[in-house]
């Protein structure tokens, strides 16, 4: 009696993956942990566009405002807050009566700054050389205190379309590598640019 055998040649030996299998498989890997993260980060800079782009737009359209209405508007930031302010007459006070000017809270994922001294541009405009002291007309450190306490805004946006030298910066707080600027140079309307461009 005789037994068939399989040829040799169509035995399956027992063996494992070949190092260029293995190395194929972690390039496939690699990219494509690299794709999920290249995505995720985009993601988070299209959304920094859209607040920066959504602010500078805010910022332009209560200074159109307050020429078209000759109001006194400004703004004010607070921790993660930019609130639009509004002086009737005595004192400045929230300017929440429009739906479009309610303050704009940011989430914590960006860092935002606010300057409005030592700015290139701030040194021949008349806005940033008024002293309050003579604006309210005292001396006296006990007002003055009071005035801390109050809200006033921190750049002025003129019923003359004026407005006061600023640079507001917002970036991701955990990748600051791109930053957006809105920038107040005198007049309206104000600015945005992009760096790096």
């Amino acid at each position: 009696m005789m037994m068939n055998k399989c040829p040799p040649h169509t035995q399956r030996s027992q063996r494992g993956f070949s190092l260029i299998e293995i190395l194929v498989v972690l390039t496939i890997i690699a990219f494509a942990t690299q794709l999920v993260t290249y995505g995720m980060g985009s993601d988070m800079e299209d959304e920094l566009e859209k607040q920066a782009l959504k602010t500078h737009g805010l910022i332009n359209l209560a200074s159109e405002f307050a020429v078209l209405n000759q109001v006194e508007l400004g703004f004010h930031i607070d921790k993660q807050t930019l609130e639009f302010l509004v002086f009737d007459g005595e004192k400045w006070v929230s300017f929440e009566s429009e739906e479009l000017y309610k303050p704009i809270e940011f989430e914590e994922l960006y860092r935002i700054d606010l300057t409005i001294e030592g700015l290139d541009w701030a040194q021949d405009n008349l806005l940033e050389q008024s002293n309050w002291r003579e604006l309210m007309g005292t001396d006296d450190e006990d007002s003055l205190l009071e005035l801390k306490k109050l809200k006033v805004p921190q750049v002025l946006l003129l019923s003359s379309g004026e407005v006061s030298a600023f640079q507001f910066k917002i970036e991701l707080d955990e990748d600051p590598e791109v930053a957006y600027f809105v920038e107040g140079e005198f007049v309206a309307p104000v600015n945005l640019r992009r760096e790096p461009e």
